[in-house]
């Protein structure tokens, strides 16, 4: 498991994001109120970080997060494990090494092949879609490690130049494998002040992403 944390204003650990002294009180003042702290989202916004509230804190997803994943088709699965869809033998290789066909069983049925390159442009199903939904899906794809790769791509932390306020504003989590075994990759912020104060640093890097919370 890895984690990373940031978004703690008070600039004592490595990797903390300092959000301007002004905006960093009215974030810790509004916590105050019933409404919840202020996210200063853009109006003409480009793209939507959603914050799904799991009731301990938020997890984040680049895409919605109830969308049905886009499986890729055969061909594109087989291509993406290194065999080539359009090549007879390559597809001899991938019915073995990934379906379990005997190669005996290959030769007798003359239309395994056939078969085989009849499903190609098929959206993926059984042991496929879950091997792609564990390995790919959950590491790579999902709207949850979209994000956790926008984000870990992006200059957060910012503490050179910046004065502390001594305000603590949260932090946000990035798990790669939240057990032994997952592959399962996201981000997640800890409280409203958090995501106020991502909004915040997201605003200053002019990346046009508005923050939903779902």
């Amino acid at each position: 498991m890895k984690r990373r944390h940031f978004l703690s204003l008070s600039g004592l650990i490595s990797g903390a994001c300092l959000i301007p002294v002004g905006i960093a009180r009215r974030i810790h003042t509004a916590a105050l109120h019933p409404e919840g702290p202020l996210i200063l989202a853009p109006e003409n916004a480009l793209t939507e970080l959603y914050a799904e509230d799991t009731g301990y804190g938020f997890h984040l997803h680049l895409g919605d997060p109830n969308e049905e994943p886009d499986y890729p088709d055969l061909s594109e699965f087989i291509e993406a494990r290194g065999f080539e869809p359009n090549d007879d033998n390559d597809l001899r290789r991938y019915a073995i090494e990934w379906r379990g066909y005997e190669e005996d069983f290959i030769e007798e049925e003359e239309g395994a092949i056939e078969q085989l390159k009849r499903e190609l442009n098929d959206p993926i199903d059984g042991g496929e879609r879950d091997h792609w939904m564990e390995w790919d899906f959950e590491s790579r794809e999902s709207p949850m490690a979209l994000a956790y790769h926008y984000l870990s791509r992006l200059p957060l932390h910012n503490l050179d130049g910046a004065l502390a306020t001594g305000l603590d504003l949260g932090d946000l989590s990035f798990i790669e494998g939240d057990r032994p075994g997952s592959n399962l990759t996201y981000c997640t912020a800890d409280s409203l002040q958090a995501l106020a104060s991502l909004q915040c640093r997201l605003n200053e890097l002019k990346e046009g992403v508005r923050i939903r919370i779902v």
